[in-house]
């Protein structure tokens, strides 16, 4: 039931969600992604989900789910564009979440952080120019 719930939460990612977070994540919960790390605090998740909202474009779109001996994997695709200038980019990830009483314990996002950034001016150039020698 919760990762139905958790999959509608991101395929129709709006700010209607927002004030329903409390019933996704249980009191204490842990969010993790390459670039940030929230615990238990609500307000600072949905301020982090109104700076995605507000970017020119971005949709999550979850594609299937799997069951684990440590909680459940989602795979998804977030299609977003950083800049109103900037190229639309997509980046395949997993989410691992842990669960208890029909909440979400712990999040954790998985996915290449440095897609963000490659269509950033300077430090895209520097990041394909790295990904040629590694």
């Amino acid at each position: 039931m919760i990762v139905e719930r958790f999959r509608a939460f991101y395929d129709t990612f709006s700010a209607a969600w927002l004030p329903r977070l409390e019933e996704l994540y249980a009191p204490g919960f842990v969010v993790e992604d390459p670039f940030r790390v929230f615990r238990g605090d609500f307000d600072e998740m949905r301020d982090y989900f109104k700076k995605v909202l507000a970017l020119p474009a971005s949709v999550f779109v979850t594609e299937d789910e799997a069951t684990g001996s440590d909680g459940v994997y989602v795979r998804w695709r977030w299609t977003y564009k950083l800049f109103a200038w900037s190229k639309e980019k997509t980046i395949p990830g997993i989410t691992h979440l842990r669960l208890r009483d029909d909440k979400i314990v712990y999040h954790r996002d998985l996915f290449d952080a440095a897609i963000v950034f490659e269509g950033v001016p300077v430090v895209g150039t520097a990041i394909r120019t790295s990904k040629r020698f590694v």
